[in-house]
């Protein structure tokens, strides 16, 4: 890799990473091939990213900036995954690495602060936009099913004394 190319990847890297919601540096040593093209693809099919590279040039990326913390924490082979939804992307480092004991979630940023391996397990354990979304489209159409039972129920029953 050239010099421009690192520049490259360095600049684009701090952009991606600085315009996430969430972040998390896993430690993948020890898992296949097989298992890391699957971690790829679900991440990938969940609308997240993932980037393996050089942990000298993610510290570069990260500089300056409020991820900067996450610093000590690359060290040896760690892969660097973002996203805009912090529960799809945690719930993809829970499952991943269930099945591959190998992975270590080392640490996770989000909302300007660093999240442990645990509170990374809680956020999987929550509902996803679209399941948060369709429950409370849920909710709205029950109330007004309920308001609309209650507005016909003294017809309904007047009614049903005429016969």
């Amino acid at each position: 890799m050239n010099k421009n190319q690192k520049s490259d990847l360095v600049s684009s890297l701090k952009e991606n990473l600085t315009n996430s919601a969430f972040v998390s540096v896993v430690h993948y040593r020890g898992m296949s091939d097989k298992q890391l093209y699957d971690m790829r693809v679900a991440v990938k099919a969940k609308g997240c990213s993932m980037k393996i590279a050089k942990n000298t040039l993610v510290k570069v990326a990260i500089k300056g900036t409020d991820l900067e913390i996450l610093t000590p924490h690359l060290n040896g082979p760690t892969a660097v995954l973002y996203s805009q939804d912090v529960v799809a992307l945690s719930k993809i480092l829970s499952d991943v690495s269930k099945k591959a004991e190998v992975l270590k979630i080392k640490i996770g940023y989000f909302n300007k602060s660093l999240v442990t391996e645990t509170a990374i397990r809680e956020m999987a354990k929550l509902g996803s936009l679209d399941e948060v979304r369709a429950s409370f489209i849920g909710v709205l159409k029950g109330a007004q099913s309920h308001f609309v039972r209650i507005l016909t129920a003294p017809e309904k029953g007047l009614a049903t004394l005429k016969q």
